[in-house]
C-alpha cells in the first residue's frame, strides 16, 4: 500500500524524513509520501455566501439588529481556500493521486484541533479511498515510527470524535460572530466608537473578570479593625481564634494595658516533608516566564519553535504526568540538563518515578525537556532569544525538581505562658532539597518571608487589620480562576490571553503583571455585564457539552444551535446595559478620537424586483425621501442634488469587500 503522511507544517514533515529516511520511501512493507500544510488551509465562507440567494442580502447586512439571531439551519456550512494556500492543497492533491491512502499526521491536540484541520484537506480534495490516522507523543524517530505502526482506520469520519467534537466547536464559535456584532452596533447606537469587539466563549469570560475584579477594587473601601496580639523577636505572631477586635486604635490600647511581655512554651516539633510541585503546564510556565516580562504570544511562539527543533516536548498537552517510558527516556540525559541549567547534580537522587508524577496513559506527557539537549543556555539565546532561554530554564527545572528528594521541614507550635490561648505554629526548614532546583512559591503574585525559629519572649502589641483589598487580576489570577472552573485547556487559555492582548484590536492589556481593561475591553464588559457568553458557567457548560459530542453523547449538529438562546439573552441585556456607557467616566478618558466615527444607517425595507430586501435610507449626506423610496423599490431611476451636484441612479446589486447588498447606486457615466 502506498500512503500519503499528511503532517501539519513544513517542520513536522521535515522531521518525519529524518525519522523514517526520506520525504518518499518504505517502512513496515508500505511505501509512503510526506507532504504537509501549512496549519488550516480552508476557512468558513462569508455567512451570505453559505446561504441561498433569496437569503444572501439578510446575511450581507449585519449592521440591522432585527437580523439577529441566525437561522443556523439557513447556512450550508461550506469551507473556502484561505487566500495563499490554494498552491498548498493543489500539490497535496496531485500527490494524493497516486497513493492509496491518506494517513492524518497532524497535531493530536486536546481539543481535536488537529483532526480538523486534517478532514479538511482530505475533504477539500474529495478522497474517497482509506483514511488512517496516526498520533505521536513528539516527533521524535521512535514516537513517529510508533504511531505508524499502530495507525487507526478512520475512513468514516462521521465515527471519529475528536473530529466531530472539533467541527461542533468550530461551527458554535463561527456562529457567535454574531454577538461581536451585536454589541458592536449597540455600542455605536450609544455613542461610542470602538472599531472592533471580540466576543467569544472564553475570551468574554477573562475580559469579564477583568472588569469584575477592575471594578471591586475601584469601589474598595478600606475599613480597620484593631486587636492585640503578641510578636517575638523574629516577628513570629501570635494570635488567639476568638480576639477582641476594635472600631478605633484607642479602644485597642486600652485593651493592650491588659497584657505583658510573656515566655514563649514549644508544644511540639514534628519533622515533615513535601515532595516537588507538579510539573508545569503551558499557562503556569507563561506565568514564570511573563515575570521576566515576557507576552504570552511570545512565550507560545517560541515554545512551539524549541520543540520542532526537538530541544521541548510537545507543548499544547493536557497531560501534567509523564508515563514510565518517557521518563526513562530522559534518565539517561539528566545529567545534561542539569549542567546546561547549573543545577548540582548530587541534588537528582531520587531516579525512580514517584506514583503521584506517574500515568499509565499519556498521549504527550506533561511539558518536560526534549531529547534534543543544548550545549548550553547561550545556544538557546542565540537560537531563540532571551525567551527561550527563560523558557527552557523553567522547564528543565521543574523536570529535575522531580529527580530531586522531598523539602524537609521542621513544624513547631507555640503557646504564650502567661495567655495559653494565643498560638503560633510556623515551619522552619531543615534540607530544601528540590527547592533548591524548583520553588513552586515563585509562582505566586507575593513572595513568602523568611521564617525564623521562636525567640523565648513575645511582646503585645495592637495590631492594625483590615478588610482585605480585591486581588489585582494578574496573569496568576486569571489563570487560577480559569482553572478553577475548568475552562479551557492551559494552551487555549495561554492563546486566548495572547490573541486579546495583543494588536490594534486589544481587549486588554499587561503591565508589570497586571491586566487592565483598553478602551474596547471596557466597551465590551459593561455591555457584556451578566450575560450568559460572559458568565464562567455557561462557557463550562459549553465545554461540557461540546466533550460529550467526542463520547458520542451528543449530536455535533446541533451545538451550533447553541448560540440561539445566548443571542436572545444576550441582545436584550445588552440593549439594557447601553445605557451605562455614558454612567462610566473611564470610558470618555479612554475613547480615542475619530474624525470618522461610524453610526449604523437607518435602514428602510421594501419590495424590489419581487423580493424583500432592506437598504440605507441615506447615500452620503442625502436621505431619500417617500416618493424616492418607492421610485427606487419600482426599479426606477431618481434624481437629486447633492452638494450642488445632480445625482442620478437606482438600486442595484452590489459587493463591497465580499460582502454582497442592494444599494443606491449612482450612475457616473
Amino acid at each position: 500500500m502506498k500512503l500519503l503522511l499528511l503532517t501539519e507544517k513544513a517542520s513536522a514533515a521535515k522531521n518525519f524524513a529524518k525519522a523514517l529516511g526520506g520525504l518518499s520511501g518504505s517502512f513496515n512493507h508500505d511505501s509512503y509520501q510526506i507532504v504537509h500544510a501549512h496549519g488550516h488551509l480552508l476557512q468558513f465562507k462569508e455567512p451570505h455566501e453559505m446561504v441561498t440567494q433569496d437569503k444572501a442580502t439578510k446575511y450581507s447586512d449585519w449592521h440591522d439588529l432585527s437580523n439577529y439571531p441566525w437561522d443556523l439551519l439557513d447556512f450550508t456550512w461550506e469551507k473556502e481556500v484561505i487566500p495563499g494556500m490554494q498552491k498548498t492543497l493543489t500539490n497535496i492533491k496531485h500527490a494524493a493521486q497516486k497513493c492509496d491512502a491518506i494517513v492524518i499526521a497532524t497535531d493530536d491536540d486536546p481539543s481535536g484541533e488537529g483532526d480538523l484541520l486534517g478532514w479538511e484537506i482530505v475533504n477539500a480534495i474529495n478522497w474517497h479511498k482509506q483514511v488512517f490516522r496516526i498520533r505521536f507523543a513528539d516527533e521524535t524517530k521512535a514516537n513517529i515510527k510508533k504511531a505508524l505502526q499502530q495507525k487507526v482506520d478512520v475512513t468514516n469520519q462521521y465515527q471519529q470524535g475528536e473530529f466531530l467534537e472539533a467541527t461542533g466547536r468550530e461551527r458554535f464559535d463561527f456562529a457567535s460572530m454574531q454577538l461581536s456584532r451585536i454589541a458592536l452596533i449597540i455600542a455605536r447606537q450609544a455613542g461610542f466608537q470602538p472599531k472592533t469587539l471580540r466576543l467569544g466563549r472564553l475570551k468574554s469570560t477573562i475580559v469579564n473578570q477583568v472588569y469584575q475584579q477592575e471594578t471591586a477594587r475601584q469601589n474598595y473601601v478600606k475599613k480597620s479593625y484593631y486587636e492585640v496580639r503578641f510578636r517575638d523577636a523574629n516577628q513570629n505572631t501570635f494570635t488567639q481564634v476568638k480576639n477582641a477586635k476594635f472600631m478605633t486604635p484607642d479602644q485597642a490600647k486600652l485593651e493592650l494595658l491588659n497584657f505583658y511581655n510573656s515566655a514563649i512554651i514549644v508544644d511540639d516539633k514534628i519533622a515533615k516533608h513535601q515532595a516537588p510541585p507538579d510539573l508545569l503546564d503551558l499557562s503556569h510556565l507563561a506565568i514564570l516566564v511573563g515575570k521576566k516580562g515576557y507576552a504570552s504570544k511570545e512565550v507560545l511562539a517560541t515554545y512551539q519553535k524549541m520543540y520542532e527543533a526537538g530541544i521541548l516536548s510537545y507543548p499544547r498537552t493536557e497531560d501534567t504526568k509523564i508515563t514510565q517510558e518517557q521518563f526513562a527516556e530522559l534518565l539517561p540525559l539528566v545529567k545534561q540538563i542539569a549542567q546546561v541549567t547549573h543545577i548540582d547534580p548530587k541534588l537528582l537522587t531520587h531516579t525512580t518515578l514517584r506514583r503521584k508524577f506517574l500515568a499509565k496513559n499519556a498521549t504527550h506527557g506533561a511539558n518536560r525537556p526534549g531529547l534534543n539537549v543544548p550545549r548550553s543556555l547561550t545556544e538557546i539565546e542565540q537560537k531563540f532569544g532571551n525567551c527561550g532561554r527563560a523558557i527552557y530554564e523553567a522547564v528543565a527545572k521543574s523536570f529535575l525538581a522531580i529527580l530531586a528528594e522531598d523539602y524537609l521541614y521542621d513544624q513547631e507550635r507555640a503557646h504564650l505562658a502567661d495567655y495559653p490561648k494565643f498560638t503560633c505554629t510556623i515551619n522552619l526548614p531543615r534540607k530544601l532539597n528540590y527547592k533548591l532546583i524548583f520553588d513552586e512559591n515563585t509562582l505566586n503574585d507575593t513572595h513568602a518571608k523568611q521564617v525564623l525559629p521562636f525567640g523565648p519572649i513575645a511582646q503585645p502589641f495592637v495590631y492594625e487589620g483590615h478588610n482585605p483589598k480585591p486581588k489585582a487580576p494578574t496573569h496568576r489570577f486569571i489563570i487560577d480562576f480559569l482553572k478553577k472552573d475548568k475552562i479551557g485547556t492551559g494552551a487555549t487559555q495561554e492563546q486566548t490571553l495572547a490573541n486579546i492582548s495583543t494588536g490594534k484590536g486589544a481587549l486588554i492589556k499587561n503591565t508589570k503583571e497586571k491586566y487592565s481593561l483598553t478602551f474596547p475591553g471596557l466597551v465590551q464588559s459593561i455591555l457584556c455585564d451578566q450575560t450568559y457568553i460572559a458568565s464562567p458557567q455557561v462557557t463550562e457548560q459549553l465545554q461540557n457539552t461540546m466533550r460529550m459530542v467526542k463520547l458520542g453523547k451528543f449530536d455535533y449538529r446541533n451545538v451550533p444551535f447553541l448560540i440561539n438562546q445566548i443571542v436572545k439573552h444576550d441582545l436584550l441585556i445588552e440593549q439594557k446595559n447601553a445605557g451605562n456607557l455614558k454612567k462610566n467616566p473611564q470610558l470618555a478618558k479612554l475613547q480615542p478620537a475619530n474624525k470618522h466615527a461610524f453610526m449604523p444607517k437607518t435602514k428602510v425595507t421594501g419590495t424590489w424586483r419581487g423580493k424583500t430586501v432592506a437598504i440605507n435610507q441615506t447615500w452620503g449626506k442625502h436621505t431619500f425621501n417617500e416618493r424616492e423610496l418607492r421610485q427606487l423599490f419600482a426599479g426606477k431611476s431618481i434624481t437629486f442634488v447633492l452638494n450642488k451636484r445632480t445625482i442620478t441612479g437606482k438600486l442595484a446589486k452590489q459587493t463591497y469587500r465580499g460582502h454582497q447588498f442592494v444599494g443606491f447606486k449612482a450612475d457616473f457615466n
